[in-house]
């Protein structure tokens, strides 16, 4: 009797040892780090059993589950929409397993979840989890309109910055020789209607004085600010030339009343650049 107990301890000894030296792992997991509310985006999850039975693949959106996989099953794969994503599909294979998601057009942020298991009677499960925000960049650097040709010292030009389309829609910030310009109390970032997929596009005006003491170049930069994580930001410069009273009338000259300006005297660059962090 007492043989047979110790052969059953033993048994189940070599059982939990087993369990605890089986190498069942999620050796990969790929989540894109932004999901374009246009287009499916796809998830892989890739394990190793090494000698376990597969039991079931399980993918989930935060806490609900949305995809799974039973193979010891007639109807093997199993599909879940919830609130936030539509699941379109999916397929997986022994060591792996791949589901196709359309997310909604809203700029969230979400929790996927792969979780495999083995068979009985442990049941051994492993899991990660990656985030993906919802997010369609934008393609095209903003756009500066109405810097005139020609400044002069006290005179005041009306500027306007405009972005491309993006969810969400993106920020502006105005920049005056690198000094970020504080809006008056009426300008305030104005948005487009949406287009398919949830995008706007955004613009903001900027009243500009230029000082009476001021000579030179005028360097103006419209930045677009793509509030994810982490941040996207484009931009588009202007440097437009000041001239003084003083060296304009080297330049014009009356001629029966009317006032001619050499076209040597106006020097208006625009450099557009391109700047995206992710």
């Amino acid at each position: 009797m007492l043989l047979k107990k110790t052969k059953v301890y033993s048994n189940i000894l070599i059982s939990l040892l087993s369990v605890l030296t089986s190498g069942h792992e999620i050796t990969q997991l790929k989540v894109p780090l932004h999901a374009d509310p246009r287009r499916a985006a796809e998830l892989s999850c890739h394990f190793h059993m090494d000698d376990q039975k597969l039991h079931s693949v399980k993918w989930y959106r935060d806490l609900h589950e949305i995809f799974r996989y039973n193979p010891s099953q007639k109807t093997q794969i199993r599909l879940f929409n919830v609130t936030g994503v539509m699941v379109q599909g999916g397929s997986c294979e022994q060591e792996s397993c791949v589901v196709r998601v359309m997310p909604l057009p809203q700029a969230t942020r979400a929790a996927y979840t792969c979780e495999v298991s083995t068979e009985g009677p442990m049941f051994q499960i492993a899991r990660q989890t990656k985030h993906m925000t919802v997010v369609a960049m934008p393609e095209k650097d903003p756009i500066i309109s109405g810097a005139p040709n020609l400044i002069r010292p006290g005179e005041q030009m009306l500027l306007n910055c405009s972005t491309d389309y993006s969810l969400p829609p993106s920020d502006i910030n105005w920049y005056i020789d690198d000094v970020i310009q504080k809006p008056e109390a009426w300008q305030h970032t104005e948005l487009s209607a949406p287009l398919a997929g949830g995008l706007r596009a955004s613009w903001r005006v900027l009243r500009v004085r230029v000082p009476a003491a001021a000579s030179g170049a005028l360097r103006v930069r419209c930045e677009s600010v793509l509030q994810v994580d982490p941040s996207v930001l484009r931009e588009a410069r202007a440097v437009v030339t000041v001239y003084s009273r003083t060296e304009l009338s080297k330049y014009v000259s009356n001629k029966g009343g009317n006032f001619y300006v050499n076209a040597n005297a106006v020097i208006t660059i625009w450099v557009f650049t391109f700047i995206s962090t992710l």
